[in-house]
């Protein structure tokens, strides 16, 4: 798993989201997962972003998803203090200890939001077409 690091704050001022992380990675059939979230912003099926927060670190899957759905997600979050996403080759692999095993070979994309200050993007080095994702994450530096 090879880490790009992003700023959540360009020198600009202007903030780089969650949705334009997503952006820079391919459609695709993985399966995610956010496993962690503190945030504001609307979160889904009309749920408070407390319950919302609660649900996940409830579940030892966190809150599995589509890409579809995932993109639904980012685009209601305003903010993004702190979050862990992953994506899996299946809903099986999903797991809190799916992190913690890096060469975990369906651990295929990791999105960790740190304290407000930046983005570190995890890509497993096999997937197909990675070298290409982590030139389009680095272009958001």
């Amino acid at each position: 798993m090879s880490t790009v690091v992003i700023p959540m704050h360009r020198e600009s001022g202007s903030a780089v989201g969650l949705t334009r992380i997503l952006n820079k990675i391919p459609a695709n059939m993985w399966t995610w997962s956010i496993l962690e979230l503190w945030g504001t912003g609307a979160a889904p099926q009309g749920m408070t972003m407390q319950s919302f927060e609660e649900l996940i670190s409830s579940s030892d899957v966190g809150y599995p998803l589509s890409w579809r759905e995932l993109i639904g997600v980012a685009s209601g979050l305003d903010q993004i203090h702190d979050c862990l996403i992953v994506a899996t080759e299946s809903r099986r692999a999903l797991s809190r200890q799916i992190v913690r095993q890096a060469s975990n070979p369906e651990l295929l994309v990791v999105i960790e939001g740190l304290d407000s200050t930046q983005w570190d993007i995890g890509i497993n080095e096999h997937l197909d077409g990675a070298e290409e994702i982590r030139e389009r994450l680095a272009s958001l530096k």
